[in-house]
């Protein structure tokens, strides 16, 4: 893999996010109600209610990290759970889980899972990767180190009239949405964020050479 390519893929993010019922965390109870608003009480009540999920979660990662990347004891650094998130540091990325109560549905909480923080990119490839996280993402997040000037971004795009890409964005400019037949899945871009995401989960492998791929389909547009 090219240094390039190295460097996109240690400044990204594997993300999947599922949505549950609040009532269906461990740590609901019988006396418990089920939120009919979001605001910062709820957000801590189901942050508590999830500590027995996540720390679930991390005993089933705990295992599997040892298991499959023959890592010690030392070699993994655990964050308890902790107001709705518990992480996983190894010695080649860290594992994060968050559970947070969804400002969409105030019945609902979402439950994220990411690897992130990637210090050597050639464990993402092996088949120790692939058989702890399997088909578990469908996202690539990248945070650009600058603030995305969308307008320039955007006027980039349709001056470049390639057919292979098409473009959807706001009226006001602050999102914009890509697709080409030659990349699965769709990118989003925000000024403070880039997500490829794809229709069905894929395996990690895939999913990076995806994003990198799209990434080279806009070589040349300096704000990117």
């Amino acid at each position: 893999m090219s240094e390039t390519s190295n460097r996109q893929i240690s400044s990204v993010a594997l993300v999947t996010e599922q949505r549950r019922r609040v009532r269906d965390l461990a740590g609901f109870l019988k006396s418990h109600k089920v939120p009919t608003e979001y605001n910062d009480r709820t957000q801590s009540f189901v942050g508590r209610i999830a500590t027995q999920d996540i720390s679930q979660d991390l005993d089933i990662r705990f295992a599997e990290f040892r298991r499959n990347f023959r890592l010690k004891r030392v070699d993994l650094r655990v964050s308890e759970p902790e107001e709705g998130t518990g992480a996983i540091v190894t010695p080649w990325f860290e594992y994060r889980v968050t559970v947070t109560h969804s400002e969409e549905d105030a019945g609902e909480a979402v439950w994220r899972q990411q690897v992130t923080d990637f210090r050597d990119t050639e464990q993402l490839f092996s088949s120790a990767f692939a058989t702890v996280f399997g088909n578990l993402f469908d996202t690539v997040e990248f945070e650009p180190p600058e603030p995305i000037d969308m307008e320039a971004f955007i006027d980039s795009i349709e001056n470049r009239e390639d057919d292979d890409i098409s473009i959807e964005y706001d009226r006001t400019a602050v999102w914009c949405q890509l697709m080409t037949d030659a990349v699965p899945g769709q990118l989003y871009v925000e000024s403070d964020r880039v997500a490829l995401v794809t229709q069905q989960p894929q395996l990690p492998a895939r999913l990076l050479e995806a994003f990198i791929n799209f990434r080279a389909c806009l070589a040349g547009i300096e704000c990117f």
